[in-house]
């Protein structure tokens, strides 16, 4: 899936959420220029207060997940250990599914 940054629009649907992989995320990283890579963990912060809101806590649950991969591999900001920590544990409390649990494996092993 291709990812673009839309002021207009800074957010995204469950739908689109709940299709988007870590290898779009990958993607859309190595193409992207800095500020873009930077922005689009805006959108999906947005986009996890606004699926949370309207409680789609499978959504939501998605949305965290991604956050804490991208700020785990991609992006590893200071702190990302933890603040991927942080995500993964939302998106395991909201919808307990394997792969969050084999990620949240990852990231307690720190980077």
């Amino acid at each position: 899936m291709k990812i673009e940054i839309n002021f207009e629009h800074p957010y995204m649907d469950a739908k689109t959420i709940e299709e988007l992989t870590i290898a779009d995320l990958d993607c859309f990283y190595a193409d992207a220029d800095e500020v873009s890579s930077l922005n689009l963990f805006f959108i999906l912060e947005a986009s996890l207060h606004r699926l949370h809101g309207k409680e789609n806590r499978k959504a939501a649950a998605r949305c965290a997940f991604l956050m804490a991969y991208y700020l785990f591999t991609p992006l590893t900001p200071p702190a990302s250990h933890e603040l991927a920590e942080f995500y993964i544990s939302k998106a395991l409390e909201w919808d307990e599914i394997p792969e969050y649990r084999q990620w949240k494996e990852i990231i307690d092993m720190g980077n």
